[in-house]
């Protein structure tokens, strides 16, 4: 919105009428004051803002970020294939339809992997800084499975990933054949399944936590009610909002954790390619239930 127009304060002559002599004629004519006044003005109305719009301004955000835009690279992905296998027995789709989208799902899946060539250096901030906790915690615990196993482990995942990825796409120029490729993205995945079990681990200790520290307010409550604290009850059950939302996000990651472990697993294996332990369906359906599932959590972490 723009801003309010405010009148300058003036000072006490400018107040008082007597002060110029300008605004009052003897012969009752129209003083030049009382012109300018009714003169109409040369500047156009301001233009009024455009309403809200929370779609678009969740849209925005969303896609500000490299990590949500990833998710939702996730979804464009594991939604093609979807399509694509869901067509593949039609005969009208699948000549056509089916094998573009399957397509489209590996063009996208090598555009994420061009996304993370930053995840090195985020993740030596998160091992540097500790930041990968989300926040301080009684729990010393989760502090160290957040460094050691979570940061840690990614420090080794993304650069065998980026070999894997030059295998793939630089065949001539990396001198790596593509089974060498596949061996690098194997051993990237033992490092992803050691994040995955580390986070799950540091969830299911956030989740404890929480559910104590909610039950410590409700106790707190209860005496700010006996008492009639009013204003202490509305700043408690705001606190309970807030706990009760966290433990709502940890309980989705704890799900995301879930959905991912047996592909990473399955991707961990050195004949991945040759004698996946998954088949295509339930491999890809994990995947694709993960990806909707993570921009439903970071909607929810959106919404106050």
């Amino acid at each position: 919105m723009p801003p309010l127009r405010q009148r300058k304060p003036g000072n006490t002559a400018d107040e008082d009428d007597s002060s110029d002599p300008s605004e009052h004629q003897e012969d009752g004519g129209v003083s030049n004051g009382q012109q300018a006044k009714n003169k109409p003005s040369s500047n156009p109305p301001p233009t009024p803002a455009p309403a809200p719009s929370p779609l678009l301004d969740t849209v925005c955000t969303f896609g500000a970020q490299t990590f949500t835009t990833d998710q939702g690279l996730k979804i464009i992905q594991w939604s093609s294939w979807a399509i694509a296998y869901l067509t593949a027995s039609s005969r009208q789709h699948k000549e056509t339809l089916s094998p573009a989208l399957q397509k489209l799902s590996g063009e996208v899946s090598f555009t994420r992997y061009v996304l993370r060539f930053y995840g090195f250096f985020q993740s030596l901030e998160g091992y540097r800084s500790g930041s990968w906790a989300g926040g301080s915690w009684e729990n010393p615990k989760i502090a160290k499975i957040a460094k050691y196993l979570m940061a840690g482990s990614m420090l080794f995942y993304y650069p065998l990933e980026h070999v894997a990825y030059a295998g793939w796409k630089l065949p001539t120029l990396s001198k790596f054949s593509r089974d060498n490729a596949n061996m690098m993205s194997a051993l990237s995945c033992v490092f992803w399944t050691t994040f995955i079990i580390g986070d799950f681990w540091a969830s299911c200790l956030k989740w404890n936590e929480l559910k104590k520290k909610l039950i410590d307010l409700g106790r707190l409550l209860a005496i700010k009610k006996r008492d009639d604290d009013k204003a202490g009850m509305m700043e408690v059950e705001q606190e309970q909002h807030a706990v009760a939302k966290r433990i709502r996000l940890v309980k989705l990651q704890v799900i995301r954790c879930l959905l991912f472990i047996l592909p990473s697993v399955n991707w961990s294996l050195p004949n991945w390619a040759t004698n996946p332990l998954l088949g295509e369906l339930p491999l890809n359906g994990l995947m694709l239930a993960e990806a909707y599932t993570s921009v439903y959590q970071t909607l929810v972490g959106m919404r106050g």
